[in-house]
């Protein structure tokens, strides 16, 4: 109950970019010592900072922790992961990218069967090496426990002896001036690098990344073929996506099967 409390708070002071703390304290109906408890906990995840009577938005191009990410629009990133795997037919070469979103959708195949799913991501890795009815290829490199992926050089090089189907990708920002971007540069290579080699191209982001800027673009919204998302985007996003030519896919929301 907390957690969800503290995600759906965080999602109200993210819409509003700053908020003043009493319009919390009203919005949630929650008392002011409770919501300084909460406030002081994500100031030390590093995801809010405070100022005088308010709080706001942490801007930084520290990386988040992912374990810290994944409590960001949760419920966003299970739907989006559900509406993912819906898209991966048999027989698919795919592969699955670093980060909590593309995390997400490994659950919602582990029971799928005639797939090749090829990943650095070791969220995605520890979901599905019991599954029997999936080929596992994962990348070697150096594992970042921040992000609990594999990363380097090497990754990269491995990635393009591959004939992937489909890319699923995560991101850090989509913005229409920047693209799509990424907090590490060593992320944002081997993404680069994936963008590059796959069939079709698959963005997997919560509604929270529209607008943001990460420091490194890894590619334009031209090289998407599919957009999967959590709620409608803005007028301008979707008049960007349509001029690509990029399909939308809106996920519903999950509300039952979640394996924890």
């Amino acid at each position: 109950m907390k957690e969800l409390l503290m995600r759906e708070i965080l999602a109200y002071i993210r819409e509003r970019r700053s908020v003043q703390l009493p319009d919390i304290c009203s919005h949630f109906e929650i008392s002011m010592s409770t919501l300084r408890r909460y406030i002081s906990a994500m100031c030390e995840d590093g995801l809010v900072e405070k100022y005088y009577g308010g709080v706001r938005i942490r801007v930084s191009r520290e990386l988040i922790p992912l374990s810290h990410r994944k409590l960001i629009n949760y419920d966003g990133k299970l739907a989006i992961g559900r509406a993912a795997a819906s898209l991966v037919e048999e027989g698919d070469v795919i592969y699955m990218d670093s980060g909590s979103t593309v995390g997400a959708m490994a659950q919602f195949l582990e029971k799928r069967e005639g797939i090749t799913v090829i990943t650095n991501n070791y969220l995605v890795i520890s979901r599905l090496t019991a599954s029997s009815g999936i080929q596992l290829i994962t990348l070697s490199g150096e594992y970042n426990q921040k992000i609990f992926s594999f990363l380097g050089s090497r990754v990269s090089e491995l990635l393009r002896t591959y004939n992937v189907s489909k890319a699923f990708m995560g991101t850090s920002g989509f913005s229409l001036s920047s693209g799509i971007t990424h907090s590490t540069q060593q992320e944002a290579a081997v993404k680069r690098t994936a963008v590059e080699i796959a069939g079709r191209v698959i963005l997997l982001a919560d509604n929270l990344k529209f607008g943001t800027v990460a420091p490194f673009t890894y590619c334009g919204i031209e090289k998407l073929d599919c957009l999967v998302t959590d709620q409608e985007p803005a007028p301008d996003f979707r008049k960007a996506l349509e001029g690509a030519q990029v399909q939308l896919q809106i996920a519903d929301a999950v509300t039952e099967g979640i394996n924890s």
